[in-house]
């Protein structure tokens, strides 16, 4: 193949993962009224629906807007899970499109790399990496966004708290709640708002609340709300609690980092020494490395480093990391 097509292709192939990288950034949503306007559209094709569709509604997913699409994604089991981590990550596409994105994340890699000529294992690793990469995008996105939340609940436990101290309802203090804090705590609790006011019951729309934010503490949350409309009780001292108990473990957790920085540190040196040292020595002497690599001592040498490297990270990794 000539240098120009070689050019063209990698030029076209390059733009393409541009156009995915940007697809993926700015399908993240910051506001409650994206979420909530996506399901009152599709509540709106049939307007005369029963309460009972509407719950079902609510409860189900769509995973493509192509029928015989979201059919065959419907049997596949890893489905329900992706479908939930897009919710997680506030990522307004539908699975149907993410997975078209990995797939063609994949296949530009896995062109261009074979296009250039490199060896299989090397196209094959970065097909895979590039595929996987937008997964392990909106996963980070999911744990950031798990993070905030958590950050933002002491203080929505207090204005719900407060707000019953003064008098609201229940129902009240939560829209107030969903009103006055921003993303992600706002726009979840929108969320469920919304959900309530379109007639699903309680129980289920706070399955579907712990579904969507899988936290301890708002499993606390809802076990409260579900007693106090049971049988009553001091909802607002015990949020006045659990607001308390989300603190304290913000706190603990921060003097824990404080005291375990120098151990992080040398963590992260020790980890980055073999692949710097790896990156240098090909640089310095690529035929050399080559021809390791070409050699099945070698090959079985650079084997056994890379399963050593993986292995010292995650003991590090268990070794500093303490859990609250």
């Amino acid at each position: 193949m000539s240098i120009f097509l070689i050019t063209l292709f990698s030029f076209l192939a390059a733009t393409s993962l541009i156009v995915v990288i940007v697809l993926l950034v700015t399908a993240v949503q910051t506001s409650p009224q994206a979420r909530i306007r996506k399901r009152l559209t599709a509540i709106g094709r049939n307007p005369y629906a029963s309460q009972a569709e509407v719950q079902s509604l609510l409860k189900g997913t769509l995973y493509s807007d192509l029928p015989w699409l979201n059919d065959l994604l419907t049997r596949l089991n890893f489905v329900r899970g992706l479908s939930i981590l897009l919710e997680r990550a506030n990522v307004d596409i539908s699975v149907g499109l993410f997975l078209l994105i990995s797939l063609f994340s994949g296949g530009i890699i896995l062109f261009v790399l074979s296009v250039l000529g490199q060896p299989f294992p090397v196209v094959l690793l970065g097909a895979l990496g590039a595929g996987a990469g937008p997964y392990f995008y909106v996963s980070y996105l999911t744990w950031k966004r798990l993070r905030r939340f958590l950050e933002q609940m002491p203080d929505a436990l207090d204005m719900v708290s407060q707000g019953l101290q003064a008098g609201l309802g229940l129902t009240q203090a939560l829209i107030f709640v969903a009103k006055e804090m921003p993303d992600p705590i706002g726009t979840e609790f929108s969320v469920f708002m919304e959900e309530l006011n379109l007639g699903l019951p309680l129980g289920d729309a706070l399955k579907g609340f712990q579904e969507r934010i899988p936290l301890g503490e708002l499993r606390l949350f809802s076990v409260a709300m579900l007693v106090q409309r049971e049988v009553g009780g001091a909802l607002a001292e015990l949020l006045n609690k659990l607001s308390d108990v989300i603190r304290d473990r913000f706190r603990i957790e921060r003097q824990i980092k404080t005291l375990t920085a120098q151990n992080r540190m040398s963590a992260w040196v020790v980890c980055s020494l073999p692949p710097l040292l790896a990156v240098f020595m090909f640089s310095m002497d690529p035929v050399l490395m080559k021809e390791m690599w070409s050699d099945p001592v070698g090959r079985t040498m650079y084997l056994t480093a890379l399963g050593f490297e993986a292995v010292g990270i995650v003991a590090f990794r268990k070794l500093i990391q303490i859990h609250i």
